[in-house]
């Protein structure tokens, strides 16, 4: 349903979720990328003995999680496939059980994560103080309502911008972009070689299109 279907432009799940062929297509780019990532990586896995159930089992939650994270609709279910992701790149970094390096990764990964995770809850709750509703769609009706003349006399208004900034700095740390870019050479150097090429190439799409959802067409 969420990956190949003939109805566009609708919302599902209680207006949670959306469908466009924007999202559509960065679906199949994802999909693509990621069994790009693990074909190139099997003799990898084989050699350092990861080939392991669970190994194949994460990635593919992590993947549902950035699926579903593509096609938020609210800033509910966009928290929520935030954290699923991320809690499987967590697992992913730390995979290498015998290495010190990978669970050093892992742990970085888990605290600076949850660092970023409580600036875009704290965004979020922002915006919801302000406006009384996490829909997409209701906040930007919203919005267009607002008299921007008088733009910070209105304490609603400045904390939708207060949110939207500390929204914007998580996932700007989740793209690795700079300044908030310092963890990755730890993570990416610990991880094992096969999840560092996911790391780098496959939620970065995911965000980047959030962050276009976000910010260009909502705020």
């Amino acid at each position: 349903l969420l990956i190949e279907t003939p109805v566009i432009n609708q919302v599902i799940f209680n207006n949670l979720l959306c469908i466009d062929p924007l999202v559509l297509n960065v679906k199949v780019v994802l999909l693509v990328t990621i069994i790009s990532c693990l074909l190139v990586s099997f003799n990898y896995i084989k050699n350092e003995k990861l080939s392991l159930f669970e190994y194949n089992i994460v990635i593919l939650i992590s993947v549902m999680g950035l699926i579903c994270f593509v096609s938020a609709y609210d800033f509910v279910s966009f928290y929520l496939a935030v954290e699923l992701q991320s809690l499987c790149f967590y697992i992913l970094a730390s995979f290498k059980k015998d290495s010190a390096f990978s669970t050093e990764s892992g742990i970085k990964y888990f605290i600076l994560g949850a660092l970023s995770s409580g600036f875009l809850l704290f965004g979020m709750s922002l915006i919801y103080g302000a406006i009384g509703s996490t829909n997409f769609e209701v906040i930007l009706k919203s919005l267009a309502l607002v008299d921007y003349n008088e733009f910070f006399s209105d304490s609603c208004v400045c904390r939708v911008v207060m949110g939207s900034v500390f929204i914007l700095i998580s996932i700007l740390f989740k793209l690795t972009a700079a300044p908030f870019h310092m963890w990755a050479p730890d993570v990416y150097e610990g991880a094992p070689t096969s999840i560092s090429i996911i790391f780098a190439a496959v939620p970065k799409l995911a965000f980047f299109v959030i962050l276009l959802k976000i910010f260009y067409v909502l705020f």
